[in-house]
């Protein structure tokens, strides 16, 4: 049998050719497309290699970009060959951790040495092969996701090192070293993205269950204790400036890091929490088979956990966990061989669900799904899956040898989920078909036809761009309720507003100046700004009302509308401060504007209908209850009665 450090060079030599392989056609051909002008080529932060902000968790993310940028400008392809080189080294960072993982995993047992390297170069080989890896690899902005699963796997690397160092040795110099590796592997990897977060969860899984004959006793879970610390960085970068504990950042870091607070805060926790156990499943599906894949999917929110499709999904999720844990409760009764791989299996779904758990648990964010977020978690799912069919292949009879049997396995695995991979890959390198594909299998999502109309601008198919960007318009929202949901989350302003000036420029270039001038204007219109904190004027507007201060509150509520006309919680609040003062009239004419700004909301018509009531205008009241009621607000038709008796 070839020696061991030979076979692994051989193995990192073979991902190297694979790996650059798949991806030649990107690094060739590739572009920059997607939201890469935000983080990229408009990022003023990524010109000079200086730049830090303790607010922002991403920045080592964009010091890798700056390092691109330094060394050849906006060419696209250094930054492609930096984000297949970094692919590259994580499926040999996944190779060597399930190596060393296994052999922990089987304690003082024997195992088998090719079992133990087939297992680990099989998950590592589908790791690097897999076509759901390309939106992680094939978009440049999404090096954030890939980095911080280089640090994450040079963490826990590490740290499972030292841990085998100590166990052996209390005070090995060289376990000193590698903990202090780990350690500076996770303050990297928790200032590249916020799904590092889950290190030290991992890591406490390592000490429960990998280690637990360990000779620290129970005082192992201290080695812990640093990484949870680091961890809270994150937390700290986001939160930091909401607290006055740290300075707030500046461009697109800050942008998002404003954006991730107000998921946070605004958005609904359980309805997010109930549909990821549908997306969960969703990603188990496309890992098994990668069937379908889309850059956009058109997921609708669910908003029960008694919801058939949700109560299927955490069924599924639950048996899986089952089927983990009876896995790891029965190897003790294996044989060794079994025995590591099944413990493997029974972990790498741990790893699944841990390392998911930041971006599709309880914790909002207003894009419900996206392929990219199955990068770091797929090492968990890879590994299982390695085992198992490790551990099945061993029991197909025949006289085969065992490095024959893996390396057809292998190839079995292996080339169609290249195939798939190159063909995913081409959707990557050209801007019209990567939206093409997105109108094709989203025809009920509005990105896809803005961007496709921009592309088909930049070609000069003005009438193909004209047609786009009017059905891209069509999309936006026409009542607050659809404009706070989820499915409309990326309608603000501030990308509606792009769309008006897209069309503009494509109605200048058709020579139509009266048009482009009046969706200039619009656009304005839409990215005007307060000079006022609203949301602060808002809340002392909330709390003058509270105490009865309905003249304070008046006035808070106006200064809110000076900037934001439209405001539908300022107009709705200081309608109700003009009722309790007496002043119907202004109540009316506030709600009157409601209803003329968003006639499909249905409770702007019954808040009238009480007004109209307490003036003891009595026809009025009934006929906006009246249409309140046949719109489904149901509180508007126990109303109308009422109303026609003159009660209030």
């Amino acid at each position: 049998m070839m020696p061991r450090r030979r076979r692994t060079w051989w193995i990192l030599a073979l991902f190297v050719v694979v790996g650059f392989g798949l991806y030649a056609d990107v690094i060739i051909n590739g572009i920059f497309i997607f939201d890469d002008s935000e983080y990229v080529t408009d990022n003023t932060l990524i010109r000079g290699l200086s730049y830090a902000d303790l607010s922002d968790p991403r920045q080592m993310g964009y010091l890798s970009f700056a390092l691109n940028y330094l060394l050849g400008g906006y060419e696209p392809q250094g930054y492609h060959v930096l984000n297949v080189a970094i692919h590259v080294v994580n499926a040999s960072l996944v190779y060597y951790l399930l190596h060393l993982l296994m052999g922990v995993l089987a304690g003082t047992r024997p195992l088998r040495e090719d079992l133990r390297t087939a297992t680990a170069f099989l998950a590592a080989l589908i790791f690097l092969v897999h076509p759901m890896m390309t939106m992680a690899v094939s978009y440049i902005s999404q090096r954030f996701t890939s980095l911080a699963t280089l640090f994450y796997l040079l963490a826990v690397t590490a740290y499972l090192m030292a841990r085998v160092r100590f166990e052996a040795d209390r005070h090995s110099r060289s376990g000193s070293v590698l903990y202090g590796c780990a350690m500076l592997s996770t303050l990297l990897a928790v200032r590249t993205k916020e799904i590092t977060f889950t290190i030290p969860v991992v890591l406490a899984a390592l000490e429960l269950l990998a280690l637990q004959g360990s000779v620290f006793s129970r005082r192992r879970f201290v080695f812990v204790v640093p990484f949870a610390v680091l961890a809270m960085l994150i937390p700290l970068a986001i939160f930091g400036p909401e607290l006055g504990l740290i300075p707030g950042g500046e461009g697109i870091a800050e942008v998002t890091r404003q954006e991730k607070v107000y998921d946070m805060v605004k958005r609904a926790p359980f309805d997010y929490f109930f549909t990821q156990f549908r997306v969960v499943v969703t990603y188990m599906r496309l890992l098994l088979l990668p069937v379908g894949q889309r850059v956009i999917y058109d997921f609708r929110l669910s908003h029960s956990l008694f919801d058939w499709r949700v109560l299927l999904s955490l069924a599924l999720i639950l048996v899986v966990m089952a089927v983990a844990w009876r896995l790891w409760r029965r190897s003790s009764a294996m044989e060794p061989d079994d025995a590591a791989g099944a413990r493997l299996a029974s972990f790498g779904v741990l790893w699944f669900f841990v390392t998911l758990s930041v971006e599709s648990s309880v914790i909002p964010i207003k894009d419900l799904i996206f392929e990219h977020r199955t990068y770091l978690p797929s090492v968990g799912f890879f590994a299982a899956a390695s085992a198992l069919i490790i551990m099945a292949a061993r029991r197909i009879p025949g006289n085969r040898s065992f490095p024959a049997l893996i390396g057809m396995v292998a190839f079995l695995v292996a080339v169609p989920l290249s195939a798939a991979t190159i063909m995913r890959n081409a959707v990557w390198t050209d801007e019209l078909k990567f939206w093409d594909d997105v109108v094709r299998k989203n025809p009920d999502k509005a990105i896809g036809y803005h961007n496709r109309g921009n592309a088909y601008g930049k070609l000069g198919m003005l009438d193909l761009a004209l047609q786009d960007i009017n059905r891209t318009i069509g999309f936006f929202p026409k009542n607050p309720a659809a404009a706070r949901s989820y499915e409309m989350a990326d309608f603000t302003p501030s990308n509606m507003a792009k769309t008006y000036m897209n069309r503009a420029s494509v109605y200048l270039n058709l020579g139509l100046r009266e048009y482009a001038d009046a969706d200039l204007k619009t656009a304005k219109d839409l990215v005007s700004r307060p000079p006022i904190d609203t949301e602060s004027t808002m809340k002392a507007a909330d709390e003058h009302a509270k105490r009865g201060e309905y003249q304070l509150a008046i006035e808070g509520y106006s200064k809110v509308l000076q900037w934001d006309a439209e405001n539908l919680d300022a107009l709705n609040n200081r309608s109700n401060a003009f009722s309790l003062t007496g002043n119907f009239q202004q109540a009316t004419a506030d709600l009157t504007k409601v209803i003329t700004l968003y006639p499909d909301y249905a409770q702007a018509y019954h808040n009238r209908g009480v007004a109209y009531a307490w003036w003891k205008k009595k026809e009025e009241a009934v006929a906006d209850f009246r249409k309140a009621c046949e719109m489904g607000y149901r509180p508007a038709c126990q109303s109308i009665e009422i109303a026609q008796k003159g009660g209030k």
